[in-house]
């Protein structure tokens, strides 16, 4: 049997917070053996630490605003809502991915369900498709004729997640750990591929719908089965089960890196509604009158209509675009928002990243801050009062991190980026109330789909001959990924990329362990990507909408 020369599995979601606790039970022996016998640690997502920038990070070893992908749609801060109705895919992808590298390189690879690879494109292996994909019963390859040999999908549709119950959900997606899996077992067992990258997205999913049953503060853990109450640390029992197949897998002088995008936990109690706060100081200002009682009333519409029909999805193809830049600025809940007298407003990210945007003259359609000085002051203004501000009720501090967009992002896209950045306390996060309270408590037993959320910091492990043992590695980051996967391989990163190999888990900088197989010719830059047409986009938006990832 073919064993792989290096494997680099992703655990979508995957913390430290929960694996630390569930070793320390014993529960988790496969990545305790990786602690003990390899290096370790936190690893830094990006800002925003969502799927779509985080593994576009992941692949191409850049800043957001080097590969163009902030969110699951694209930027556009010449627009209040801050967006323009484009779903991001691989299209949309700048730079180069580090399996292209290899594949030039001469390397066979197999590249599985990693998110942000439909349409998929040209590799020198494989290719399977990640989410967003138009059809969740299709699977979409490299070559294209592989999909014909698959005996099932490997993706979850929306009405999946909207409509099956808890039960479905953890039988599910626990089915699907083992499945991609398998698949990517049975390439390396056919010694199709030198370097398997595989993405296991279903802890990220259990962390999002299953922490309403072991978190006390919610009204469902109370009487809940123990099945459910364990859900999401079953969810991780069985992940370490592939983790030890994949480890199996291995040549005797292979390497396997185990990373997530980012990390998972419990949803915080209080909100800090960024507008309101903004509204607050005077930076913000709300129209008077008739205005605000009828954009309420609009507001409830639209939500109304959402819940029953994927109100943007069906129908925004279908109505003029003013229109449907209307509908969002009631779900928003920035109808209301006075821009000729606005200097600064929200500009939603993912949380725990919170974007201000300043209403700048030339770049904002009704722009009053003049650039140069005053808009410099007014950023620095800014940045000062959020890690000055404290929640009234209880004192504690709503920022963690505050960043001017220069301090965080470069490259051609640093111009889509939010003029201000901040990181959430664990304790807030943020909501779109415009008036009242700026601070507010969360009705935890509203969160149906979304009792859990993102947090910065996921993991990352490396096993292997040449991998120091024992050690707990500081300060890595997730752009880090790609150069050292290159260097393992012996192949030169691309001058482009922002991340830097990790040195520190080696033993010796100058180790490299792979050679290109001798049977494979280096290819040319990858092409050939297909077209998305807008029956495509309007599926994969509603997927994205069961998943929980646009509004």
């Amino acid at each position: 049997m073919s064993r792989a020369k290096m494997v680099v599995l992703g655990l979508d979601g995957a913390t430290l917070d929960i694996i630390r606790p569930l070793v320390g039970q014993g529960r988790l022996p496969n990545l305790a053996r990786l602690m003990q016998e390899g290096t370790w640690g936190r690893l830094r997502s990006t800002l925003p630490p969502v799927t779509a920038a985080a593994w576009s990070t992941f692949m191409t070893g850049l800043n957001p605003a080097g590969h163009g992908i902030f969110q699951w749609r694209t930027y556009d801060p010449t627009k209040y809502t801050n967006l323009d109705e484009r779903v991001v895919s691989a299209t949309r992808l700048a730079g180069r991915t580090f399996w292209d590298v290899l594949g030039r390189g001469g390397h066979r690879v197999a590249v599985i369900t990693v998110p942000v690879t439909y349409p998929p494109w040209q590799v020198n292996g494989y290719m399977l498709s990640g989410y967003p994909c138009p059809d969740a019963q299709q699977n979409y390859t490299y070559p294209p004729e592989w999909a014909a040999s698959l005996q099932r999908a490997y993706n979850f549709s929306a009405d999946h997640y909207l409509r099956a119950s808890d039960e479905d959900i953890l039988r599910d997606g626990l089915d699907m750990l083992r499945q991609r899996t398998d698949l990517a077992l049975d390439l390396v067992a056919d010694g199709q591929i030198d370097v398997c990258v595989v993405v296991l997205g279903e802890i990220d999913r259990a962390q999002h719908d299953f922490f309403k049953y072991s978190d006390s503060r919610f009204s469902a853990s109370r009487g809940a089965p123990a099945h459910l109450r364990e859900a999401i640390h079953r969810h991780y029992e069985v992940a370490d089960e592939q983790v030890g197949r994949m480890m199996d897998s291995l040549a005797s002088d292979g390497v396997m890196l185990v990373v997530s995008d980012h990390g998972g936990g419990p949803h915080p109690p209080r909100y800090f509604h960024t507008n309101a706060w903004l509204r607050s100081r005077g930076w913000l200002q709300v129209r008077e009158g008739r205005g605000r009682s009828f954009s309420a009333w609009a507001r409830r519409g639209v939500e109304a209509v959402r819940a029953h029909l994927p109100f943007e999805e069906a129908l925004r193809r279908r109505l003029p675009g003013r229109l449907v830049n209307r509908a969002r600025t009631f779900t928003l809940n920035i109808a209301d928002v006075d821009w000729t007298q606005t200097r600064a407003y929200r500009f939603p990210m993912y949380y725990p990243a919170e974007g201000i945007e300043i209403n700048l003259r030339g770049r904002q359609p009704q722009g009053i801050v003049s650039p140069g000085g005053e808009y410099e002051r007014l950023v620095v203004e800014l940045m000062r009062a959020l890690r000055e501000e404290r929640d009234p009720e209880t004192g504690e501090p709503f920022a963690q991190e505050v960043y001017s967009k220069e301090e965080i992002y470069h490259g051609p896209y640093l111009d889509i980026a939010p003029d201000i950045v901040f990181v959430c306390q664990q304790t807030h996060r943020t909501g779109a109330e415009v008036g009242g309270a700026f601070a507010s408590d969360v009705d935890l037993d509203a969160l149906d789909k979304d009792n859990g959320v993102h947090t910065m910091d996921g993991i990352f492990f490396a096993y292997g001959a040449e991998v120091v043992k024992g050690k707990e590695l500081a300060g890595a980051h997730l752009q880090d990924i790609a150069p050292t996967v290159l260097h393992l391989a012996g192949v030169p990163s691309p001058m482009e990329m922002d991340g830097k190999m990790l040195e520190a888990i080696f033993a010796t900088v100058e180790s490299r362990t792979l050679s290109p197989s001798d049977s494979t010719a280096a290819l040319e830059p990858p092409g050939g990507l297909g077209e998305i047409t807008p029956e495509d986009e309007e599926d994969m938006l509603r997927k994205l909408r069961g998943l929980g990832y646009v509004e």
